[in-house]
């Protein structure tokens, strides 16, 4: 039986394109809408509904309000805050508050604006991988403190960061003691190493963790098990969730391979996560739609294929990240200005894979949302 949501992507891609109502819809199209809903003409009614919905008609389920909400002890884990002056500094997670209001951490201006937000839970080490795809052991008390940001206090002063290099991951050491490290690129390029090549050592040096080609720079880097699952989601609203073993092991230096295959040169990478125990995900757009999906939704396919759709995007917008969600607890949003929101994961609504989202945030004029990432529950 053909999959009902798929033939409805179809038939609004197909009228997208179609200029010719007589001879709408392909033979194979016509005998998948018949198979999914009985007739042609239910399944013609059923993406009509789709299309003038935007999309929120799919399965669309309320924001859960009453889930269990438990402040732990993670919310008094650390943050690190990237600056678009590359820049890494270590935060009181308590002080990003709960809050539909989006907070200014630099008013002073003292250092460039925020550019992304990393939470790691509770590590007395971590891993730092740069843009270039070197990587760097430290303990993480030395990490400069975001109050120390106006004593001149950088990163650089406990790394060999060349002039142009900047963090652009923080993993926690514990991650990369067994299994495999993935990074996986805005480019669609992604590698496995075996954990063992990293060794077990602090080092501020700076070694090769993978290549990246040139503009080329990785949004994800984790410590995975060797039988597992990766999921991609793309800026143009694809995601493709395939088997970890299809990416081989390779060593330090290698580039890697392609892991999704992208739309054009406005499309990229924007968030990767591993599949494993993974319930529901979450998406923000540029624009400020956001929601959740139930990440069942999403079968594995094969490596470097387009995916399946994840969110259907207005005119000129883009998925800003992808991330695991829990609806119990937070979502941390970063904007193109530095502004940062720390909302509840359940104001995000629950909705199929074809919905916009709702609107989560308010933005100034040119503004929009960079980055998001999940967050323990701050009450």
């Amino acid at each position: 039986m053909a999959d009902k949501e798929q033939v409805i992507e179809a038939l609004v891609e197909a009228a997208k394109k179609s200029e010719d109502a007589e001879g709408f819809g392909t033979e194979e199209l016509r005998y998948a809408a018949r198979e999914a809903f009985g007739r042609w003409e239910t399944a013609l009614a059923a993406g009509l509904i789709e299309a003038v919905s935007g999309g929120q008609s799919s399965r669309r389920k309320p924001a859960v309000a009453d889930v269990d909400r438990k402040v732990t002890d993670a919310f008094q884990h650390p943050l690190f805050v990237e600056t678009t002056d590359d820049k890494l500094f270590a935060y009181h997670g308590p002080d990003l508050e709960v809050s539909e209001q989006a907070q200014l951490l630099d008013e002073a201006g003292l250092v460039g604006a925020v550019r992304a937000i990393h939470y790691v839970g509770d590590s007395d080490a971590v891993v730092l991988f740069s843009d270039q795809g070197r990587y760097f052991g430290v303990d993480h008390r030395m990490v400069p403190s975001w109050s120390m940001r106006g004593e001149r206090r950088s990163i650089r002063d406990a790394l060999f960061l060349t002039q142009d290099e900047g963090i652009r991951a923080v993993v926690p050491r514990r991650q990369m003691v067994t299994g495999r490290v993935v990074h996986v690129t805005r480019g669609g390029k992604g590698k496995a190493t075996d954990a063992s090549e990293f060794g077990d050592g602090l080092d501020r040096s700076g070694r090769q963790a993978f290549k990246v080609r040139d503009d080329d720079v990785p949004v994800a880097v984790m410590g995975v098990a060797r039988d597992t699952t990766i999921f991609c989601a793309s800026a143009l609203g694809r995601g493709i969730h395939f088997e970890a073993s299809e990416m081989r092991s390779m060593g330090r230096n290698a580039v890697g391979v392609n892991v999704m295959k992208l739309a054009d040169d406005n499309d990229a990478v924007v968030g990767a996560f591993e599949g494993r125990r993974v319930k529901q995900l979450a998406v923000i757009t540029e624009e400020g739609l956001g929601k959740r999906v139930d990440f069942s939704d999403f079968r594995t396919q094969g490596r470097n294929g387009r995916g399946m759709q994840l969110a259907r995007l207005n005119p000129g917008d883009r998925l800003a990240g992808a991330v695991v969600c829990n609806p119990a607890e937070d979502l941390g949003l970063t904007s193109s200005d530095g502004r940062v929101w720390r909302l509840p994961a359940g104001s995000f609504h629950l909705m199929g894979r074809p919905a916009k989202g709702n609107r989560m945030v308010e933005l100034d004029d040119d503004e929009r949302i960079v980055d998001l990432v999940a967050l323990p529950c701050g009450g």
